[in-house]
């Protein structure tokens, strides 16, 4: 508690406002008029009268807490909704409504400033890599560019919780090392986040999907409801590398590496390789029918729970398409390979 209070007034003189451990929103929307209200997650925190646009909000500080302020609530038509962080200071929203989505400028404390520049990064890249003339070296180097900004992100607010929220978003790339290295190097205030709670848990879990580990055993249904145990395809003295991939219907990604697993899938099942498809879908006939549809030949199991599929908790599944390579003698020799990283990671491993 000690070092929490420390650092929260530590984040009140960073801010140069004079407003204590409280934070203070104050809100300017062109045009909105009625009431808007405040949530963390789905739990009403407030609510404000808006006039002339103009509303207010104000209360105790949380350096560790995200917010959301809409001017909809319970299934209501919403005109605008944007989030915030409730630091010690002075928030300033600004938005309107009729302008392009992303318009919105939450400023004012460390994390909402670290958050309105990613957006406007992230924005600024998007709007290169779309227009008209960029060429395609370029298009590459933005896409490089995207994907390490949550990084650079995180790196650079270790104290405050966009950094944090920068780092969920990076943390499907990570090892389950990684990723307590990354937790580690966060403030001491930040060290008692729900959210960095969170995401040691996913550490300790991924650290036993980490290369090199057992595989787990994975018991669910195939399409007749029987049920197929991963141990039985590992064990199989014909299988020399059995890849393990999460994937669902409705997800584009996932659909779109379909033709890279058939191209594996047709080439080295002869030599041993075998594909255990595990299917985060939670409606049966949309995961036949994509099965059906795709020609996706090789087996296929699922336990229609969507997310909350036992084998992706086990396996720490935090986003799909996702997979692990697993050799012979029941060891991870890889992961989450895509395109053609498949392809040549198996023909390396079966010309060994």
């Amino acid at each position: 508690m000690k070092k929490t209070l420390l650092f929260a007034s530590a984040a009140v003189l960073l801010c140069g406002c004079g407003t204590g451990s409280k934070y203070v929103v104050e809100g300017h929307i062109a045009g909105l008029e009625g009431t808007v209200y405040m949530f963390e997650g789905d739990s009403l925190i407030d609510s404000a009268v808006v006039e002339g646009g103009k509303f207010r909000f104000e209360g105790p500080a949380d350096i560790t807490a995200r917010r959301t302020v809409t001017d909809s609530r319970e299934g209501d038509a919403q005109r605008f909704g944007t989030m915030f962080f409730p630091e010690p200071g002075t928030v300033s929203i600004e938005d309107n409504p009729d302008a392009p989505a992303g318009s919105t400028r939450v400023t004012g404390t460390p994390a909402n400033d670290a958050s309105s520049a990613f957006r406007a990064s992230a924005m600024t890249l998007m709007d290169e890599y779309h227009r008209e003339g960029t060429s395609e070296g370029r298009r590459r180097e933005i896409e490089d560019e995207l994907g390490g900004l949550p990084r650079k992100t995180a790196e650079a607010n270790r104290d405050n919780a966009f950094g944090i929220m920068a780092l969920e978003g990076m943390a499907p790339t990570l090892s389950g090392q990684e990723l307590l290295d990354r937790i580690a190097e966060f403030s001491p205030g930040m060290q008692k986040s729900r959210e960095l709670a969170a995401l040691r848990t996913v550490a300790a879990q991924r650290l036993k999907t980490d290369i090199g580990q057992p595989y787990m055993n994975i018991m669910q249904g195939d399409a007749d409801g029987q049920i197929v145990t991963l141990t039985s395809v590992i064990d199989n003295p014909a299988n020399k590398y059995t890849l393990v991939d999460f994937w669902a219907s409705w997800c584009g990604p996932c659909m779109e590496e379909v033709p890279h697993l058939k191209q594996a899938y047709d080439k080295f099942h002869g030599q041993g390789l075998e594909i255990y498809g595990v299917s985060l879908d939670n409606d049966n006939d949309k995961w036949l029918g994509a099965i059906r549809e795709h020609g996706m030949g090789w087996v296929q199991v699922s336990d229609l729970n969507g997310f909350d599929n036992l084998a992706a908790k086990d396996y720490a599944v935090q986003s799909i398409p996702s997979n692990f390579l697993i050799d012979a003698q029941g060891r991870i020799v890889a992961k989450n390979l895509r395109g053609e990283d498949l392809c040549s990671k198996v023909a390396e491993l079966l010309a060994e």
